[in-house]
């Protein structure tokens, strides 16, 4: 029997699942882009499954970091500027107070991907680092704005 590497997923209507066969030719770069497809894939539904609304965090997000380029510098500037209790107030808008830890992983995760960085393996840093790694786009339509 074959290696592989599967996540299936079939929750509340939500439908996920990907796969991939290993073997002695199978490269670790590209069982890492398996993985980094899975966690896109779960990331923002796992927030959401804990009854999180990752749209009052986005729009306070988008607003924290609009016009802001990639640097730490900029990082610095803008969780140094952040008013805690005006943060506290939309993390427990976006669950309720006992869900405010997952809203600031949550939270802290969008600001990063706004500014460019990712907290945890992805397709374009994989991408960056093995130029010969092809990793298949995702099947569907994605027309608008690209949720993140």
């Amino acid at each position: 029997m074959g290696e592989e590497v599967t996540f299936a997923a079939n929750v509340k209507g939500w439908v996920a699942i990907k796969k991939m066969g290993a073997d002695a030719n199978t490269k670790p770069e590209e069982v890492a882009a398996i993985l980094a497809g899975i966690t896109a894939t779960i990331d923002r539904k796992g927030f959401e499954f804990a009854g999180i609304k990752t749209e009052v965090i986005d729009a306070y997000a988008d607003n924290l970091t609009k016009g802001k380029r990639k640097g730490y510098g900029n990082l610095s500037e803008i969780f140094g500027k952040i008013n805690n209790s005006e943060l506290k107030a939309k993390l427990t808008e976006a669950g309720d107070a006992a869900k405010v830890p997952v809203a600031e992983t949550y939270f802290i995760r969008r600001v990063l991907t706004n500014l460019g960085y990712a907290a945890w393996i992805d397709a374009e840093s994989l991408m960056a680092a093995y130029p010969d790694l092809k990793i298949p786009k995702p099947r569907g339509n994605f027309g608008g704005k690209k949720k993140q």
